[in-house]
């Protein structure tokens, strides 16, 4: 599901998403959980802060590990004091499309009291041996998320397997390969 910035938070994903999860659970043995971008993170989350029961891999792809930080770092830091403080919302122009977005007044407010920033400079706020098999690919030319975002997470978190491709943030050229790749992955190595 796409990430509504304008009407959620990342709280109230997780709780959607717990409650799919939950309910695919009775129906199948094993899911796999993906995300992309925001969705990486949320996935993430997901498995910090909730039970994964029947989860049994996760794909990631260009997943943002600190999706605050990037927003502060793409807006500036001045003029936002009262977003952070949630009593406002957020609109500006995202750099890569142009695009206007208006962001929940509560979405700062919510990552920063749940603590749901993975990456805080060196610091990564991630169980080293996560519960499931991880799965991970970004872009070296992503411009939304660093790609040595991906490097340090996974230099500090066994994941089942990372790649690295010469792509942008949405994976344009390599995504329909890579989810191929991964899904035909058994034994965690390409």
């Amino acid at each position: 599901m796409d990430m509504d910035y304008q009407s959620t938070t990342t709280s109230k994903v997780l709780e959607v998403l717990d409650a799919l999860v939950k309910g695919f659970c009775k129906k199948f043995r094993k899911l796999i959980l993906s995300g992309s971008s925001h969705g990486g993170y949320v996935s993430l989350n997901y498995l910090r802060f909730y039970s994964p029961e029947c989860i049994d891999r996760v794909f990631l792809f260009a997943p943002s590990y600190s999706s605050l930080r990037l927003t502060l770092e793409e807006v500036g830091y001045k003029g936002v004091e009262s977003w952070l403080k949630g009593e406002s919302e957020l609109t500006f122009k995202e750099c890569n499309t142009g695009l206007e977005i208006t962001i929940h007044k509560d979405f700062a407010v919510d990552i920063l009291q749940k603590g749901y920033e993975i990456l805080e400079e060196d610091r990564i706020n991630f169980p080293e041996t996560p519960p499931v098999d991880i799965y991970i690919a970004h872009g070296t030319k992503d411009e939304v998320v660093p790609v040595e975002h991906s490097r340090k997470f996974v230099s500090k978190v066994k994941v089942s397997a990372y790649k690295e491709v010469e792509d942008d943030h949405r994976l344009t050229n390599t995504f329909r390969s890579l989810l191929e790749e991964f899904c035909d992955d058994k034994q965690g190595s390409f």
